[in-house]
Parts: structure tokens; sequence; C-alpha cells
């Protein structure tokens, strides 16, 4: 018997969703798609989706990881064998390629949607490209987030200041050693990726709760970028989840 799929899409901006229309013939159609919508609907020249999944309206927070956490947390109880997450604008962008993103449609495991031009070592975020994957430094941010981005800016982040630092954050999810955090994460960019049910239920519906909560307070906090980068890493391994904080 096939697996039940659900293509699970977050329209950021008006994208023109009309390419969903490949994925038919990989086990999707507008039955078992679902797209969050944060397109206003007085914008100008808003596109008509809804013959192409059934349409949620979403608030323009949180990035991707906020829909990712809501579609979890409102399906919890009754998730389909597979969920792929992504971006509306998946393919236009260059997250990966059709190819890379064909093989994970017709895929029963977890498989990062990566690979395209974004992972070039030519592109702005050569910096963290190896190999054509992405990863970052478990350093990242430890000691200049505040110059980075602000001291207004931080003072308005719902989880400032018990959590200041990336490390801090795995710290936050998972009861986890230093020793036992990798030097380097890897990552898919926008948390595109292919998901078995079992992965996502590793870990409570408080778990995804989170990615709601600390994450709703803007449209590109610092947090969706956190939770970007250790879905694989959760979900990769056999991690103890920390419920020393619960979301109501």
């Amino acid at each position: 018997m096939e697996p039940k799929k659900t293509l699970v899409v977050t329209n950021h901006a008006n994208h023109d969703l009309e390419w969903l229309k490949m994925t038919y013939d990989y086990g999707c159609s507008p039955e078992n798609t679902l797209i969050y919508d944060r397109t206003p609907d007085d914008f100008v020249g808003k596109s008509k989706i809804n013959h192409l999944g059934k349409v949620i309206k979403s608030p323009n927070v949180g990035s991707n990881p906020y829909d990712i956490g809501r579609y979890i947390v409102d399906h919890y109880e009754d998730l389909p064998d597979m969920m792929i997450h992504i971006k509306g604008n998946l393919l236009q962008k260059k997250y990966t390629t059709k190819e890379r993103f064909i093989y994970a449609l017709n895929s029963n495991w977890l498989v990062p949607i990566d690979g395209g031009e974004l992972n070039s070592p030519h592109n702005t975020f050569r910096y963290l490209t190896n190999d054509n994957w992405f990863s970052h430094p478990m350093s990242w941010y430890d000691n200049s987030i505040e110059n980075l981005f602000g001291k207004d800016r931080l003072d308005r982040m719902k989880i400032r200041p018990r959590i200041n630092t990336f490390r801090e954050f795995i710290h936050d999810l998972f009861v986890i050693d230093d020793l036992d955090i990798p030097q380097y994460i890897s990552f898919a960019p926008a948390a595109n990726s292919a998901v078995p049910k079992n992965y996502i239920l590793k870990y409570s519906k408080n778990f995804y709760k989170k990615m709601m909560y600390y994450t709703d307070y803007e449209n590109n906090p610092i947090e969706s970028h956190w939770f970007e980068r250790i879905y694989l890493f959760a979900w990769q391994g056999c991690l103890t989840e920390n419920f020393s904080y619960i979301v109501n």
C-alpha cells in the first residue's frame, strides 16, 4: 500500500504556485496539498490558489518553521506517513533542483531538499556551504548576536534573555551534553524536507508548539533560522527532549 503523504506549502509572498501541478505525477494532488497562505486578501493581483490545495490563512510570522510547527501541532494525532514541507518558491529561488525534489516526493525516508544553486560555493551563502551542502559552526552568533541584530530587536524577542545563542537554544530543546554537540551542524536551506511520521513523533506536541511560540513575533525572527538548523540534527538522531519549558 502506498504511504499516505501530504505536501505542506508555505506561500510567503503571492508566489506563482501553478508549478505545484508537477507533483501530481508523484503522489500529490489538491486533496493532499495544504497551502499556508500569508498573502493579504487585499493584495493587488492576489493569485487564485484554491484549485491547488486546501488554503489555510497564516499570519506572516516565523517564516516557514512557524507553519511547519502549526501543521504538526494541528495534525499531531493523525499525521500522514510522509510529509513534504516546502516553501512556495522552492524551485524559483533554486533552493534545490527539480531532480532532488522529485527524489524527495518519491521517498519514504527523511530527505533534506537541498542541492540547488543556493548551495553553490559561488553564491552569497558560500560561507555556509561545504561540498554542496549547508553547514553552520556551532559558535554561530555566540558572541555577536547583539551587534548583528541590535538591542531593540533583541528586547522584543519573547525568549530573551533566557536564550541568547544557538547553543543555548539547542540545550533548551534537548537534554544533551556540550561534548555531544558537533562542531558543525548541517541543514537544508529554508527547512525544505521530506519527513516520515515516526521521525516527527520522536518529540512531543510541546516541542512543535515551541516552534510557533518562539517565532510568532515577526516575519523573519532569528529563532526561525535556529529551528531551520536543528530539524535534521533532531530527526536524524535520538536526542532526548527537554521538557523544562511547557507551552500552554
